[in-house]
């Protein structure tokens, strides 16, 4: 047997190895990448699921921090203007609290609306009480229903319509 021959015999023993060894290797990079795809999607679709529970949760926030919301929850007969007050601001705060971790889920100008919502409700129950302190708990809601009217509705609405179109990006 020369070398030549030698060399063929070899050959055609290696070269379909080879190639199989080539095949497989391509194989196994095309499953790789295409289970790489279903965790991405299945991430994908897990997150969503995660930033409409947040969407929710901020349009349930934006809900319960409204005056009159706050109101009809928190008053009881005979309760001072200053317990009201103190119990509104006490709820304000902790649903906000409540609330916090949704601004992973969200825009920063959404969550920066939301703060604003949040500062912008409890400085209206403090502004409306510093002028009727004097009065008693009926004039304070009055005075507390007229100021959710202007105020409330306004900036609520905007902060609503805001998580509204993010919501929509999703869906486009």
């Amino acid at each position: 047997m020369t070398v030549l021959e030698t060399a063929l015999e070899v050959l055609k023993y290696t070269l379909p190895a080879v190639i199989i060894y080539l095949l497989m290797k391509q194989f196994i990079r095309l499953q790789a990448y295409q289970e790489e795809v279903k965790r991405k999607s299945s991430m994908k679709n897990e997150t969503l699921a995660l930033r409409l529970q947040a969407y929710e949760r901020i349009t349930l926030f934006c809900e319960r921090i409204r005056i009159g919301n706050l109101i009809m929850r928190l008053r009881s007969p005979g309760m001072t203007a200053a317990e009201l007050k103190n119990a509104m601001l006490i709820s304000v705060q902790k649903e906000f609290e409540h609330n916090l971790t949704q601004q992973l889920y969200v825009s920063r100008q959404l969550w920066e609306m939301i703060e604003l919502l949040k500062d912008e409700t409890m400085a209206t129950i403090t502004a409306s009480f510093l002028e009727n302190e004097k009065a008693n708990s009926g004039a304070y809601e009055t005075d507390l229903y007229k100021r959710d009217q202007l105020v409330e509705s306004q900036f609520g609405v905007k902060v609503k319509t805001a998580v509204r179109k993010e919501v929509q990006l999703y869906f486009q």
